[in-house]
Parts: C-alpha cells; sequence; structure tokens
C-alpha cells in the first residue's frame, strides 16, 4: 500500500533521491502494524480507493491512513539510516558538505519522527469516529476499540490536559483504564447496569438518552483520573531484558539509570498488592459462579462442603460429654 512516492509526500524531511528499497521493509511493518491497529475489513476498503474526491471522507481517511503507515515506516527506519553496511562492514557515510549531525539533534528528532506519528494516529482516529465506515464499525477492530470508554490520547487529554495528545503514553495506560472501569464503575453502576452500557457502547448505530449522555459524561472524568491513579506506581521504573532502569529527559536527551531502592520496592509491593486484588475478584467470581457442573474442581474443592450438616463423631477423641 505504501509506495515511495506516498512516503516522500507525507515525509517532508526525505530526500527526493532516495532509493524506495532503503525503505521498503520497515514499509511492510509498517502496513502490518497499521492492519493489526484498524482492522483488516478497513485496510481492504482503503486498498480499494483509488481516486477519491478532493475533500471527501475516503480522501481523508486515506490520506491519514497513509500519514499513519509512513511515520511509523520512518520512525522503524530511522535508526539503521545511520550507517551503511556492506562487505567492508558499517561504515558511516557523509556526503559532501554534509557534516554529521550531534547526538542531541539526533534525539531530538528521533522525538520530533514520534510527535508526528501520535499526531497522525489521533487526527486517523478522530476523522474515524466521525465518519465511521461500515466497513471498521462492522469489524472486531471496533468490537475492540469500544471496549473501554475512554478510547485515545485526545478523549484521555480532556479531562487530564497535563498528559497531551500522545498515543504511546495512551497505550500504557489503557490497562489501566480497564482495570479503572472495572474496579470503580462497574460497583457503582451495579452489574447488570454495566453490563447493559457496555453492549450499548459498542453498537455504532446506537442513540443515547440526555440521561444517558449526562452518565457517560460524568463516567469518562472519573475513569481517567483512577486509571492514571492506578498506573502511577508503575511509569517512572521500566523493565526490560537489561533490567529495571529509570528513565530521565535532560536537553532533551534522554537517558535511563538504575532506580533507587525506595522506587524498586514500592513497585514492588505495589505489584503485589495488585496481584491479591486480581487473586480476590478471581475468588470471588467462582464463589457466585461455580456450580458441580460449572467449574466443577473449584466447586467440589471450596463449595461443595459449605453449608452440609455433619453428624458428630467423637471416636477417638479425647472428649468428655456432659
Amino acid at each position: 500500500m505504501l509506495t515511495a512516492e506516498i512516503i516522500k509526500g507525507q515525509l517532508g524531511g526525505i530526500q527526493a533521491s532516495i532509493n524506495f528499497k532503503t525503505l521498503e521493509p520497515f514499509a511492510h511493518f509498517a502496513e502490518r502494524w497499521f492492519k493489526d491497529l484498524a482492522g483488516e475489513p478497513l485496510m481492504d476498503y482503503l486498498k480499494g480507493i483509488t481516486a477519491p474526491a478532493a475533500g471527501s471522507d475516503d480522501a481523508d481517511l486515506l490520506y491519514l491512513a497513509h500519514a499513519c503507515m509512513s511515520w511509523k515506516c520512518y520512525e522503524l527506519a530511522f535508526p539503521h539510516m545511520k550507517f551503511k553496511a556492506g562487505e567492508l562492514g558499517l561504515q558511516k557515510v557523509n556526503g559532501q558538505n554534509a557534516v554529521a549531525i550531534s547526538k542531541w539533534e539526533y534525539v531530538d528528532s528521533k522525538e520530533a519522527n514520534l510527535a508526528m506519528l501520535d499526531l497522525a494516529l489521533e487526527n486517523f482516529w478522530s476523522a474515524m469516529e466521525s465518519i465511521k465506515p461500515a466497513a471498521w464499525t462492522g469489524s472486531t477492530a471496533y468490537t475492540k476499540r469500544q471496549q473501554v470508554f475512554i478510547r485515545s490520547a485526545t478523549e484521555l487529554a480532556e479531562h487530564i490536559p497535563t498528559l497531551g495528545r500522545k498515543n504511546r503514553l495512551f497505550e500504557q495506560l489503557l490497562t489501566y483504564i480497564r482495570r479503572a472501569e472495572q474496579s470503580y464503575i462497574r460497583p457503582i453502576l451495579t452489574e447488570a447496569d454495566y453490563i447493559a452500557l457496555k453492549v450499548k457502547w459498542r453498537d455504532p448505530a446506537a442513540t443515547w438518552s440526555p440521561q444517558e449522555q449526562i452518565l457517560l459524561d460524568l463516567i469518562r472524568p472519573a475513569v481517567a483520573h483512577m486509571a492514571l491513579y492506578e498506573a502511577y506506581p508503575y511509569l517512572p521504573l521500566t523493565l526490560d531484558v537489561t533490567g529495571i532502569t529509570e528513565s530521565r529527559s535532560k536537553d532533551g536527551a534522554l537517558e535511563q539509570v538504575a532506580p533507587g531502592a525506595d522506587a524498586k520496592n514500592g513497585q514492588k509491593r505495589q505489584l503485589y498488592t495488585d496481584g491479591q486484588n486480581c487473586l480476590a475478584e478471581l475468588n470471588q467470581y467462582l464463589q457466585a459462579t461455580a456450580t458441580a457442573s460449572l467449574f466443577p474442581g473449584y466447586y467440589q474443592a471450596q463449595l461443595a462442603k459449605v453449608g452440609t450438616q455433619l453428624t458428630d463423631d467423637f471416636t477417638n477423641e479425647s472428649l468428655i460429654i456432659l
């Protein structure tokens, strides 16, 4: 779907003479990433748009989809464009009248590329919510996106402006948005009303009464703040194959340092607390649903003897019955 002309048209900083073979492997991965994100039906729909009328919804969607994939392609390719690999090994090539960039310029450029990717994604999702093409609303990708009441970084920033419109941050917070809905919103609404609201939220043709709209307007800021509260202990530290690190930014340069003992122990305690809460929810669900035919193992081990009156047997017991 991506071509050299599309990528060069989206990325102003790419030289017109760059060989597309340099970017082609990354273009394929960018297309796969976008297909997983938006769904295969929508991807097929966009591929079928060949000559959209200027200013039409199809032209807008296609342009924004190309922007997302182009900036993702460039983000993937960017670290690999510093060197040239050949029979002589790795070489750093500077053309005539060219000067190698400094470290802070490279870091700043990489961050600027990610910011453009965030911007393209937020504009794409905003257009999708407005246009709602049938190829998308009937797909599993739409259902997955509608699992939460806050679906994008833009919607999250409406309630907590300091977070900005960063899709990267939103993806990290998505787990905690789900947790906030389950832990705080569901008990208030009750199970039946929560499920009914979720079902309607996933219906693209649903119409909302003024009272239901007010309810949604009250739920979403609560979810935003509680999600950030749940995520707060995990945001400072990163767990990778190299160990646990803490990221710090200074003058545009991002550095990773070893965290202090307090930070690591605090996150460790939070992990245990959250794990215990999840186990408690699991046990509560099994106690409410397990029967002799549904989850029989748990039922026999935990529930079958509850409330059963057993005949007192004092055989071999050193008891005195008065």
